[in-house]
């Protein structure tokens, strides 16, 4: 009993080392960070950042595929669900197709960071106000 117990940790271990990962938020997550926060010398928006991170677009305690309002603004604008376009690539052109692929999500994205800085945030504010005057995006209302 002692083995089969053993055996059923070691494969789930296994699954979990093989299954295949969210290759895009960190690529996303640097794109957002190079274009809002290396280019401001705004040290509480850098702070700020440092401490939401990945929640300038998700929620907090949720599941990734929740975001706050801007988040979905980006969501909206990315042809198709960026995430699985880049493992699709992954699988059927290994790392070379997944790096291409995460490159034109990334192309993309810069170009729709311009759009949705033109977008209304809740507060009334545009997008590119709230960033401009070192603010993150807020989470939803509660």
């Amino acid at each position: 009993m002692k083995r089969f117990a053993l055996l059923c940790v070691a494969c789930m271990a296994a699954v979990a080392f093989i299954s295949p990962k969210a290759e895009a938020i960190a690529p996303f997550k640097k794109a957002f960070q190079q274009k809002y926060v290396d280019t401001t010398d705004n040290d509480g928006f850098k702070q700020a950042y440092k401490k939401t991170s990945c929640n300038a677009c998700h929620v907090k305690g949720e599941k990734k595929t929740v975001r706050n309002a801007y988040g979905d603004e980006l969501a909206k604008m990315i042809e198709g669900n960026a995430n699985e376009r880049i493992r699709a690539a992954g699988k059927e052109g290994g790392s070379d197709g997944r790096k291409a692929e995460t490159e034109k999500v990334l192309k993309e994205l810069d170009v729709v960071f311009g759009k949705v800085e033109k977008g209304k945030a809740p507060s009334g504010q545009t997008y590119g106000e709230m960033l401009k005057n070192g603010e993150l995006p807020p989470p939803p209302a509660k």
